[in-house]
């Protein structure tokens, strides 16, 4: 599946004209993502850039999750939060312009985060370096692959009926970033 093919599946849901600010988080923490679709030299298949948080982090610690984190004042909209915490993170600066928009804002299920996923398509990954007091490991997947992995999370049933899990690897990936893998998967599978 090449780049315009994602970018034409995924414009009907990609919500590009609405900044997000924080107050859209109503009683929870605003926190946004950077979901980083991109190709490798050698292969024709997107990949989809995921990080395993470390496991020294206060709340989610060891999950895997795309980029991304709190809202903070400076920030002044939740993109800019998404590219910030992208930098801070992985160490590779994304523009505005190179975001082609934001899928459905997702809850989490146990620390009453409102997250809002931001979405780039790149043609090839740039250079990436973690910061080892917030990622434990890059952990880079096939998008199709993955996406088809989909199954119910029955283990987090308590904390929400619709849990679903992908799996990559011995990578489980589940909660928010999950629900967001869910909307990719609905515009590219499941269509």
């Amino acid at each position: 599946m090449r780049k315009e093919e994602i970018l034409s599946l995924l414009k009907p849901a990609i919500i590009s004209d609405r900044p997000y600010l924080p107050a859209d988080a109503a009683s929870a923490t605003p926190a946004a993502v950077l979901v980083i679709i991109h190709y490798h030299k050698e292969e024709d298949s997107p990949h989809v850039f995921l990080t395993k948080r470390s496991s020294n982090l206060k709340s989610h610690r060891g999950e895997i999750s795309f980029p991304g984190g709190r809202y903070i004042e400076s920030d002044g909209t939740l993109l800019a939060t998404a590219l910030r915490e992208t930098e801070e993170e992985v160490g590779i600066a994304f523009t505005p312009e190179q975001v082609a928009g934001s899928l459905r804002a997702v809850h989490t299920m146990t620390s009453n985060h409102f997250i809002v996923p931001f979405v780039t398509v790149q043609d090839i990954l740039p250079k990436y370096r973690t910061a080892a007091s917030e990622v434990e490991a890059v952990i880079d997947v096939p998008l199709i692959e993955t996406l088809r992995s989909i199954e119910p999370d029955t283990e987090h049933y308590g904390l929400a009926q619709d849990a679903f899990k992908f799996t990559y690897g011995n990578n489980v990936i589940w909660g928010a970033t999950a629900r967001i893998l869910k909307q990719l998967h609905g515009l590219l599978i499941d269509r």
